[in-house]
C-alpha cells in the first residue's frame, strides 16, 4: 500500500536525483561526449516534469488523432490533416488555459485544462518515415527522457520497416517500457485485426519483448462517442491501474533513476575499452623498454666478445715483439750493433730500436684492426636491430578506442594523434645520422667527421663504432710506443737489460688495462647514449599514459560514486513504497 511519501510532491527525492543527475551531467562533459551531454542535460530539466507519455510511429498511422482521443479533448489538441501536420515534437502538458509556446526550433510546448495531464504529459512526435530528414533525428533525441513510448502502428500494416528500426533503437539502447496500439481499427474486419495482432505479439517476442501489451483502437469511434467499441477503455484502465492515481509521480522518479544506469552503462562500456587500450599502451611501453634493455645487454655480451679478442691480438702481438726486443738486446747483439754503429749509424742500436719502434706500431695495429673488423660488426648490427624492431612495433601497434566509437571520441583522436607524431618523429631519428654521433666519445680528428654529414641514418652506427675503436686503440699504442721511445732513447752499451725489460713489460700491462677500460667505456657509453635517445621520442607518449591513468581513475571514481547514489534513492524510494 502506498503510504503519504507517495501522494506527495516527491520534492526531497527529486531534488536528491537532481543532484545526482547534475554530477553525471558534469561527467558526460568532462569526457567530451556531446550526445550524452546533451541527453542527460534534458534528464536533469525533466525531473520536475511530469510522467511522459511518448507517441510514435510513421507517419500517418494517426497519432495525433490518437492523442485527441485519449485526452478525450472537446478540440483537437493535435492538429489532423490530410497531409503530415506534425513537424516538431510538441509535448501538451496540464495548464489552466490553452496555450502554446515555442520553446526550440524543434519542439513546442501545449497546454491544456484537461484533468488527466495533472499526473502526465504526452508528447506527440514526427513521423519514423517522413520526408523531412531531421524528424526522426528529433524523435530519437527525445526517447531517453520518456517514461512511456506509445508505439502506433496503423492497424492494417504494423510491419513497416522504418517504424521497427525506430523500435530496435528504443528497445536495444534505452530499454524504455513500451505499449503498442493498432490505430484505425475501425478500417478492418475482426479476423484480419486478430491476424495483426498476433503478426505485431510475434514480431515483438522475436525482438525481445515477451509479453508485448497490445491495444487496438480506433480514434473515429472515440470521438464519434463509440466509447465501447473505440477499444480505448482497456486502454485507460491500464493507464488508471499502473501509472496514474498518485503513482505517476513515484514511477517517473524510478524511470529516471533507470536512465541514469543505462547512461551509466554507457559510459561503462565506453570505460572498458579506455582501459582495456590503456593496458595494451601499457604493456606495449613496457615491451619497447624491454627490447631496449635486452639489445643493450646484446650490445654489451658483444663488446666482452670485442675486448677479449683485440685483447688476444693485444697480447699475441706484444709478446712477439717482446721475444724480438728481448733477443735485439742480448749482450752480443748489443756489442755487435755498438760496434758496427761506430762505421755506419745506420746498423747502431738507436737506428735499430727507432725500426722497431715503427715496426711495433705497425704490427700492433695491424693485428688489433684484424679483430675490429671481425667484430665490431656484431655491435653494429645490435645498435641498427633494436632501431628497426622499434619502429616496427610502433608501426605494429594495436588501436583499440577507436574514434567511431560512441563515448570517448576525443581520447581516440588524442591517441592517435601522439601515435602518428611518434611514428613520424621516430622515423625521422633513425634517418638522421646527427642522432648516432656524439663529439663526447670521438676525437674531432677522427675519419668520421665526413661520414656524419653524408650518412643515412643508423647505417652510420658501424662507422661510429669502428672509429670509437679505433681511437681508444690508437690513443692506447701511441702511448706505448712513445714511452718504449723515451726508454729506448738513453740506451747505451752500458744499459741494464732487464731494468728496460722490466719497464717494457709494465708499460704493455698498463696498456692492456688501459685499452680495455677505453674500448668497454666508450662502447657502453656508446650504445647507452643511443637507448636513451630512442627512449626519448617516447616522451608524448609516456605523458599521454600517465594523464590516461590519472583520467581514468577519476572517471571510474565519480561513476562509481553516482552508481552507489542512485543505488541509495532507489532502495529508499523502494522502501518507503512497501511500507
Amino acid at each position: 500500500m502506498l503510504n503519504a511519501l507517495l501522494v506527495n510532491d516527491f520534492q526531497v527525492p527529486k531534488a536528491r536525483l537532481d543532484e545526482i543527475i547534475k554530477s553525471l551531467h558534469e561527467l558526460t562533459i568532462e569526457i567530451k561526449h556531446e550526445g550524452l551531454d546533451q541527453i542527460v542535460s534534458d534528464l536533469r530539466l525533466r525531473v520536475q516534469e511530469p510522467f511522459m507519455f511518448v507517441v510514435v510511429g510513421e507517419v500517418k498511422v494517426g497519432k495525433s488523432s490518437f492523442i485527441n482521443a485519449l485526452l478525450n479533448s472537446k478540440t483537437d489538441i493535435c492538429k489532423v490533416a490530410p497531409s503530415p501536420m506534425t513537424d516538431t515534437i510538441q509535448q501538451i502538458i496540464y495548464g489552466p488555459e490553452h496555450s502554446e509556446v515555442a520553446l526550440s526550433p524543434v519542439l513546442k510546448r501545449i497546454t491544456y485544462n484537461e484533468e488527466i495531464l495533472k499526473e502526465i504529459a504526452i508528447v506527440d512526435t514526427p513521423g519514423t518515415n517522413t520526408i523531412i530528414g531531421h524528424h526522426q533525428e528529433i524523435t530519437e533525441k527525445f526517447i531517453p527522457v520518456s517514461d512511456l513510448i506509445v508505439f502506433v502502428f496503423e492497424a492494417k500494416n504494423p510491419y513497416r520497416q522504418s517504424a521497427w528500426d525506430l523500435f530496435k533503437f528504443i528497445n536495444e539502447e534505452w530499454r524504455k517500457k513500451i505499449i503498442f496500439v493498432l490505430q484505425q481499427k475501425d478500417l478492418m474486419n475482426e479476423n484480419d485485426l486478430t491476424i495483426n495482432v498476433k503478426g505485431l505479439r510475434d514480431f515483438a517476442k522475436f525482438q525481445g519483448i515477451d509479453d508485448a501489451l497490445i491495444f487496438c483502437v480506433s480514434a473515429k469511434l472515440e470521438q464519434e462517442g463509440l466509447h465501447n467499441e473505440s477499444g480505448f477503455a482497456p486502454l485507460r484502465e491500464y493507464i488508471r491501474n499502473h501509472i496514474t492515481g498518485g503513482k505517476a509521480a513515484l514511477l517517473k522518479l524510478l524511470n529516471n533513476i533507470d536512465t541514469c544506469h543505462q547512461i551509466i552503462e554507457k559510459l561503462s562500456k565506453g570505460i572498458l575499452i579506455r582501459k582495456d587500450q590503456y593496458q595494451y599502451d601499457v604493456e606495449f611501453r613496457k615491451d619497447i623498454q624491454k627490447t631496449l634493455d635486452e639489445h643493450e645487454r646484446i650490445s654489451k655480451n658483444n663488446i666482452n666478445v670485442l675486448i677479449e679478442n683485440t685483447i688476444g691480438a693485444y697480447d699475441k702481438a706484444t709478446g712477439l715483439k717482446r721475444l724480438e726486443l728481448d733477443k735485439g738486446l742480448a749482450f752480443l747483439s748489443v756489442l755487435k750493433r755498438g760496434i758496427s754503429g761506430l762505421f755506419n749509424k745506420s746498423l747502431s742500436l738507436h737506428k735499430w730500436l727507432q725500426e722497431f719502434n715503427q715496426h711495433f706500431e705497425i704490427s700492433l695495429n695491424q693485428a688489433l684492426e684484424s679483430k675490429l673488423q671481425h667484430t665490431v660488426k656484431d655491435i653494429s648490427d645490435s645498435i641498427q636491430q633494436m632501431g628497426q624492431i622499434v619502429s616496427l612495433k610502433i608501426r605494429n601497434s594495436k588501436t583499440i578506442l577507436k574514434n567511431d566509437l560512441e563515448i570517448f571520441t576525443d581520447i581516440a583522436d588524442r591517441r592517435a594523434d601522439v601515435m602518428r607524431d611518434l611514428q613520424e618523429t621516430f622515423q625521422s631519428f633513425l634517418n638522421n645520422s646527427e642522432n648516432y654521433y656524439s663529439k663526447g666519445l670521438i676525437k674531432e680528428s677522427s675519419s668520421l667527421g665526413p661520414n656524419v654529414t653524408t650518412g643515412t641514418g643508423i647505417a652510420i652506427v658501424g662507422t661510429m663504432i669502428t672509429a670509437l675503436t679505433h681511437g681508444a686503440i690508437f690513443d692506447i699504442t701511441g702511448g706505448v710506443l712513445t714511452t718504449i721511445g723515451f726508454l729506448f732513447a738513453g740506451v747505451t752499451l752500458g744499459f741494464n737489460k732487464r731494468k728496460i725489460m722490466n719497464q717494457f713489460d709494465r708499460e704493455i700491462d698498463s696498456a692492456r688495462i688501459k685499452l680495455e677500460h677505453e674500448i668497454r667505456t666508450k662502447l657502453e657509453a656508446y650504445v647507452m647514449n643511443i637507448k636513451q635517445k630512442i627512449d626519448l621520442n617516447f616522451s608524448a607518449f609516456d605523458q599521454l599514459l600517465i594523464k590516461e591513468h590519472e583520467e581514468i581513475l577519476r572517471i571510474e571514481s565519480t561513476k562509481d560514486q553516482i552508481l552507489t547514489n542512485l543505488e541509495l534513492l532507489k532502495n529508499n524510494l523502494n522502501n518507503n513504497t512497501h511500507q
